[in-house]
C-alpha cells in the first residue's frame, strides 16, 4: 500500500495534503477551485494565464522554481511521516473484521476454570458411586469394590424381594426358585445356578463390618436391571441405574468442539470438554442453553449453538431375565375346608359321622401333626383308613402341622437351621406319603419377629417339596397386624398354595375387655389387607364356629386402689392412669356357636349390633355382668359377602365339631 502511494506521486499523479495538491506536470501547486497558487503572495492565477507565460520572467521563475521544490521536498517528508501510521490502522482495522468475522475471539469470553467433580456430585468417598436418575444426580450412593457396584443386602430384600437367605451353617446364600435353590457365598466365585456350577469373575458377596453387601452383576441374574459405571482414577464414581422400563431419549450431537460446564454462564466452570461429533442425551432445551447428560455421565449445561438438531433415540427395556415361574396347586374349585380338632387318637371313627353332617365340605383338615423339640421332631396321631374314607366321599385331606402342643419349642432354634428344616420337611413327607394326603396345611403360631425370615424360608423349601409330589401347601395366618408383618404373607402367597386368614380371636382368651371374636370390621380388614399382597384366589378367609361369654365381676375400691400404684424394673413407683384401670375382673368361657345362641336366649333379648354385624345379648346376674357377640346364620352370612366381593378362593371354619347343621348349607350356597 506505501509502495504504491509512492508511485503515484513520483508518476505526478495528484496527491492531496490539506486541500492542495501537486500539479500534475510537476510544477507549483493548485487549490481545490483548480487555481495554482503563486509562490510568495499566495496569489491565485488561473492555470489558462500561467500557460499564457504571464510571470515567466527568470527572477520570478527562478524564485517560483526553488519554492515549488521546497515545498515539493516538504510535502514529500510528510507523506513519508503520516504513511506509517495510517498502514498500521489500516492494517489493524482489516486484522480485525477478520479476527471478529471468524469467532477467534469467542474463546476469550469462555472460562476454561476446572470444576472440582467431587463437590459437583456431593461425594467424598472414592469407594461409593454416586446414583443419577433421569438426569438428576440424587443423594443415593452405592458401594463400590474391585471396580463393581454393591448393594447392601437389606435394601436388596427391602426394594426388590427378600428371597436372597443368609444360611449359617453352611454360610451361604440361598435363592429359592420354583424347583431349585441357588447357593453363592463370600468366599468363593464358585456359584450354583438353575442347578448347575459356573464361575463368575467377581465376588457374588462381600463383608464390610457387619453388613453383607451384593455384586450388582449378581443380582442381574435375578432381576432385569442394568447398570453403567464411570469414574475412578481421579474422578467420583457415578452410576446409571436402570430397570425394565424402555422409552425413548432426545439426543443431538455436538457441532463444535466446546465445554459441558456447571451453569448457564460462559464463565461457569467446565465439568467436561467435548468434541465435535459427541452425542449428547438432552435433558432441558431452553432458549439458549440446554440442560445435557453426555456419555459418561457428566450433567451440565452448554449453549445451544453448539448442538445439532435435537432428535429422539429408542431406549430398549431391560428384559434379560426370564421372569421366574412358580408352581401352583389347586384344587380346581372354591375351597370350603373344615378343620378337625383331633383329641387323643386320629379321629378315624368319628369321620364318617362328621361328613356325613357337613356335606359340603371339599377339604378336611385334621390336627395330625406337632413338634416336640427344638430338633424339629413331629409326632404324628395320622390315620391312612381315616383318609380313605375322606376320598371314598370325595374330600381331601390337607393334615394339619402346628406348634401348639408344645409352645416351648423355639421356632428359632429349629427354622434357622438348615438340616432341622431338612429334618421336618423329610418327616412331613414321610407322613404324607404314609397315610395318602392331598396337602399339608401348617399352623405354627406365636412365631416372634427374629424367626420370621427362618420361617418364610422353611416355606420356600417345604413348597418346593410340595410341589414335586403333587401335594397342596396351605399356611394359616393371623388378620394381618403391623406386628405380625414377619410371616410375610406376600413370600407365601407366591410359594403356597392357599394363604389361609385365621379370622377370628379379635377378642380371646386373656383379652382385658370383653368383644367381639369376629366383628365385621375386623374380618374386612384382614381380607382387603391380605389380598393387597397376595391373589385373591389364593385367600382363604376362615370364620369361627364359637362365640365366647364375658363374665364382668367388679372390683373392690380396695383393688382399685391397689393397681392405681405399679412399679417398673427398677421397683420405682409408677402411677398408672384412671382410665387404664379396668374395674372388674373378667371371666371368658368359649361355646360353640349353637351353645351361645342357647346361652343368650335363656338370659336376654338378642339384638343386632350393627357395627359389629352380630346379634348381641347382656345381662346381670348375681352382681355380675354378662356379654354375648353370638356367631350365627347372620353373622356368618355379612362375613361371606365381604368374601364374596373380594373373590376369595374359598372359606374355612374352625372347627367341624362346633357347626350348626345349616352352616353347611349356608357354605354351599356362596361356593
Amino acid at each position: 500500500m506505501y509502495n504504491d502511494i509512492i508511485s503515484k506521486a513520483v508518476d505526478g499523479k495528484r496527491v492531496i495534503f490539506g486541500g492542495y495538491g501537486l500539479r500534475e506536470d510537476g510544477r507549483g501547486m493548485y487549490d481545490r477551485d483548480g487555481y495554482d497558487r503563486m509562490p510568495g503572495n499566495n496569489r491565485r492565477v488561473s492555470r489558462e494565464n500561467m500557460n499564457n507565460g504571464q510571470y515567466r520572467s527568470g527572477t520570478v521563475n527562478s524564485t517560483m522554481k526553488r519554492r515549488r521544490v521546497s515545498k515539493k521536498q516538504r510535502r514529500r517528508e510528510m507523506l513519508r511521516a503520516l504513511l506509517p501510521p495510517l498502514i498500521v490502522i489500516i492494517v489493524f482495522i482489516v486484522a480485525a473484521a477478520v479476527v471478529l468475522g471468524s469467532g477467534m475471539l469467542d474463546s476469550l469470553k469462555y472460562s476454561s476454570q476446572k470444576a472440582d467433580l467431587y463437590s459437583y456430585y456431593n461425594i467424598s468417598d472414592e469407594e461409593r458411586a454416586v446414583i443419577v436418575k433421569d438426569g438428576e444426580i440424587t443423594e443415593e450412593t452405592m458401594m463400590i469394590s474391585e471396580g463393581r457396584p454393591y448393594v447392601l443386602l437389606n435394601d436388596i430384600n427391602g426394594e426388590f424381594n427378600d428371597r436372597f437367605y443368609y444360611d449359617v451353617e453352611s454360610d451361604s446364600f440361598l435363592y429359592t426358585r420354583g424347583d431349585k435353590i441357588d447357593h453363592a457365598s463370600l468366599i468363593s466365585k464358585t456359584i450354583l445356578y438353575k442347578g448347575e456350577e459356573k464361575t463368575v469373575d467377581y465376588s457374588p458377596y462381600i463383608k464390610k463390618g457387619d453388613d453383607i453387601y451384593m455384586a450388582l452383576d449378581y443380582l442381574k441374574l435375578y432381576k432385569n436391571i442394568s447398570y453403567e459405571l464411570y469414574g475412578g482414577n481421579g474422578q467420583p464414581y457415578r452410576m446409571r441405574l436402570r430397570e425394565e422400563e424402555g422409552g425413548s431419549r432426545t439426543v443431538a450431537d455436538m457441532v463444535k468442539d466446546q465445554s459441558v460446564r456447571i451453569a448457564e454462564d460462559k464463565k461457569s466452570e467446565v465439568l467436561e470438554e467435548l468434541k465435535e461429533g459427541d452425542v449428547l442425551t438432552v435433558l432441558d432445551k431452553g432458549e439458549e442453553w440446554s440442560k445435557v447428560e453426555t456419555s459418561d455421565l457428566i450433567i451440565g449445561y452448554i449453549e445451544n449453538k453448539f448442538l445439532s438438531e435435537t432428535r429422539d433415540e429408542a431406549v430398549e427395556p431391560v428384559n434379560s431375565v426370564t421372569p421366574e415361574v412358580i408352581p401352583s396347586n389347586s384344587i380346581g374349585k372354591p375351597v370350603v375346608l373344615t378343620w378337625h380338632n383331633v383329641v387323643g387318637n386320629s379321629g378315624a371313627d368319628a369321620i364318617r359321622d362328621i361328613l356325613a353332617k357337613s356335606q359340603g365340605v371339599n377339604v378336611i383338615s385334621p390336627t395330625w401333626f406337632t413338634i416336640t423339640d427344638d430338633n424339629g421332631s413331629i409326632e404324628s396321631i395320622g390315620s391312612k383308613s381315616y383318609v380313605d374314607i375322606c376320598h371314598e366321599a370325595g374330600v381331601q385331606v390337607w393334615g394339619l402341622f402346628d406348634n401348639l402342643q408344645h409352645l416351648e419349642v423355639s421356632s428359632y432354634e429349629v427354622f434357622s437351621s438348615a438340616s432341622k428344616r431338612k429334618n421336618v420337611i423329610s418327616q412331613l413327607l414321610s407322613y404324607a406319603a404314609e397315610y395318602g394326603l392331598d396337602g399339608i396345611n401348617i399352623d405354627i403360631e406365636t412365631i416372634p419377629t427374629e424367626s420370621g425370615e427362618h420361617f418364610a424360608q422353611f416355606i420356600r423349601e417345604l413348597s418346593i417339596e410340595c410341589h414335586a409330589k403333587g401335594l397342596i401347601l396351605s399356611v394359616d395366618n393371623y388378620v394381618p397386624m403391623g406386628y405380625n408383618d414377619h410371616y410375610n404373607r406376600p413370600e407365601q402367597g407366591v410359594f403356597a398354595d392357599y394363604v389361609i386368614i385365621m379370622g377370628y380371636d379379635e377378642h380371646y382368651v386373656g383379652s382385658k375387655k370383653a368383644g367381639s371374636v369376629a366383628s365385621i370390621g375386623y374380618v374386612k380388614s384382614g381380607i382387603e389387607n391380605t389380598v393387597s399382597t397376595v391373589p385373591s384366589q389364593k385367600v382363604i378367609n376362615a370364620v369361627p364356629l364359637y362365640t365366647r361369654l364375658w363374665i364382668e365381676t367388679p372390683k373392690t375400691q380396695e383393688q382399685i386402689d391397689e393397681e392405681k400404684i405399679t412399679f417398673d424394673e427398677a421397683g420405682n413407683e409408677i402411677a398408672v392412669e384412671e382410665e387404664d384401670i379396668v374395674p372388674y375382673t373378667l371371666e371368658v368361657q368359649t361355646l360353640k356357636m349353637g351353645d351361645g345362641i342357647a346361652t343368650a336366649n335363656a338370659n336376654s333379648t338378642i339384638a343386632w349390633d350393627e357395627e359389629t354385624q352380630q346379634n348381641y345379648a347382656t345381662w346381670v346376674k348375681g352382681g355380675k355382668t354378662y356379654e354375648i357377640w353370638l356367631e350365627d346364620r347372620e353373622s356368618l352370612m355379612a362375613k361371606l359377602e365381604v368374601m364374596k366381593d373380594n373373590d376369595l378362593g374359598g372359606v374355612a371354619a374352625w372347627q367341624v365339631n362346633y357347626a350348626e347343621d345349616y352352616v353347611w348349607d349356608l357354605f354351599r350356597s356362596y361356593y
